[in-house]
């Protein structure tokens, strides 16, 4: 899909779009939360090309910045460049209100409550929304905030705080099919979501997610963990068929896997690049069944071996909460801080390693265990040169990785 533009009201609105599948008659809008990388991100871009629906993504960049798709130094008329896009798209493909469903997740799932309350759509699905966007926006997004509001006051602030609490409150189209999915284990789970839950009980078809899962103990992983529920839903509601799921618990198997006798080493190399002599690796380096949960709970050393000789350096660390799903085998352990890198992401200086051809390692310690492990390369990595400068080669090798330090000239 290829990023496109609009001009509403003389702004800019950047967008992605994918059309239906059959004779499908509905489009899906999708608002985005924050990037992990940044700012900007496209929210589900992979996950719903398969959907039947048309689907329509909405970029969260109005003069180089996230707005919460609302304002510009408070100015609305981001809102109503948005909203006036939806209805163009809307009347394009020949569909009305009831034939949409105003999607998003944390940022993005505010947007989808404002706009579906406001301007009364039929269909919504918000995951682990911001209610008080403007005291949340001040406190973690600060440059987001005074982009929004021209200011950093409290009183800017709270202004923005009100606007999603009231409009909910204030509300009397309740003929609405509202799907929120939020967790105890979210830290904005207390401030932001649970105060307002008794509030959208008035709605006909209101249905509330709780997610109960050990691998669920961020904001961030709401959302991912639970794709497969919300695909189901936006499916259903693409194809005219309304889940009524009331209030559920979405329990899960938190059963701790036992402590291995003989836990196996991870190695696994997932990026790579070189400078001069510095040396940029990232990857996963764990005992498998042997929690680090904690920087101090594992250490990682990169060996470079070859015949007769090896070098050791100590590498850092990062956290990545994601490994505990995605390293998942039969029961819970954290995985945490199971993410090699180097300090501060600066690279690691080679300078002193002797010219030559090395097979890259890993010694793991974790809980006084210390196992030592060829340093492989991730599948979405092809074999041949991984990075190349003016004194490294990285390469990989029937899966496993190899440096060349070359010599000097």
């Amino acid at each position: 899909m290829t990023e496109q533009t609009e001009i509403i009201n003389g702004v800019p609105i950047q967008y992605r779009y994918k059309k239906r599948k059959y004779d499908t008659q509905h489009m899906i809008f999708i608002f985005s939360g924050f990037g992990g990388a940044g700012m900007f991100t496209w929210d589900f871009a992979n996950a719903l090309q398969d959907c039947p629906a048309h689907v329509v993504w909405i970029k969260d960049d109005f003069d180089n910045a996230c707005t919460y798709y609302l304002c510009h130094h408070n100015d609305f008329y981001v809102e109503q460049a948005v909203i006036t896009f939806i209805y163009a798209m809307l009347a394009r493909y020949g569909l009305d209100k009831t034939q949409c469903t105003l999607a998003g997740f944390s940022k993005g799932g505010s947007a989808a409550l404002w706009y579906g309350l406001k301007y009364g759509f039929k269909n919504i699905v918000s995951t682990v929304p911001q209610f008080h966007i403007g005291s949340y926006a001040r406190r973690n997004w600060p440059e987001v905030f005074t982009h929004m509001t021209g200011d950093e006051s409290e009183a800017s602030a709270r202004q923005l705080d009100t606007l999603l609490p009231r409009q909910l409150s204030r509300d009397t189209a309740l003929d609405k099919n509202i799907y929120l999915l939020t967790s105890e284990a979210d830290i904005q789970y207390e401030s932001e979501v649970k105060p307002y839950i008794s509030d959208f009980r008035k709605y006909h078809n209101f249905n509330l997610f709780m997610a109960q899962s050990l691998l669920i103990r961020e904001h961030n992983q709401v959302t991912s963990y639970h794709v497969p529920l919300l695909l189901g839903i936006f499916y259903s509601l693409s194809q005219g068929a309304v889940p009524r799921y009331g209030e559920c618990e979405l329990a899960a198997d938190n059963s701790l896997l036992p402590r291995p006798l003989k836990p196996q080493p991870v190695a696994i190399l997932k990026k790579i690049a070189v400078k001069g002599a510095l040396l940029f690796p990232e990857g996963v380096a764990v005992l498998k069944g042997l929690n680090c949960a904690e920087y101090q709970d594992i250490q990682v050393d990169l060996v470079f071996r070859k015949e007769g000789f090896e070098d050791v350096f100590r590498i850092a660390k990062a956290h990545r909460s994601i490994l505990s799903r995605q390293l998942y085998d039969g029961g819970f352990v954290n995985y945490d801080k199971g993410w090699f890198c180097t300090s501060r992401y600066e690279g690691l200086s080679l300078e002193t390693l002797p010219a030559g051809t090395y097979q890259v390692w890993l010694d793991i310690t974790c809980q006084q265990i210390l196992m030592r492990k060829a340093l492989e390369a991730d599948p979405a990595l092809i074999n041949g040169t991984l990075a190349s400068s003016e004194t490294l080669d990285v390469f990989s090798n029937d899966g496993k990785v190899y440096v060349t330090r070359k010599a000097h000239l």
